[in-house]
């Protein structure tokens, strides 16, 4: 069975209807008229207040995770150990060189 078919079958169930389709249609249709009852300004004071909203939890997110990695990194202490050098013997010739 191809993928493409697969694909196909699940979107066109009654489950993917209900569980996906239908509840996002429908909260579209809310928010859309919601947001049409709403006057320009209030509207663009929604949408400010949302975005300010992201942008702090973004960067507390972002903080939080560089401040997490340093504190790991201030706990563990590295300690560098060289690798010597390997001793390779040379391979012994065991064929005599005859001299004429």
């Amino acid at each position: 069975m191809k993928l493409s078919n697969i694909r196909s079958a699940i979107y066109n169930s009654a489950i993917y209807n209900k569980v996906w389709h239908s509840p996002k249609t429908r909260l579209s249709t809310f928010l859309k008229g919601k947001c049409d009852e709403l006057p320009h300004k209030q509207r663009l004071m929604v949408v400010t207040a949302l975005l300010s909203v992201f942008i702090l939890i973004a960067f507390f997110v972002f903080g939080n995770a560089c401040y997490k990695m340093g504190a790991r990194q201030a706990r563990q202490t590295f300690d560098i150990e060289h690798i010597d050098g390997i001793d390779i013997q040379q391979p012994v010739n065991t064929v005599a060189h005859e001299v004429d």
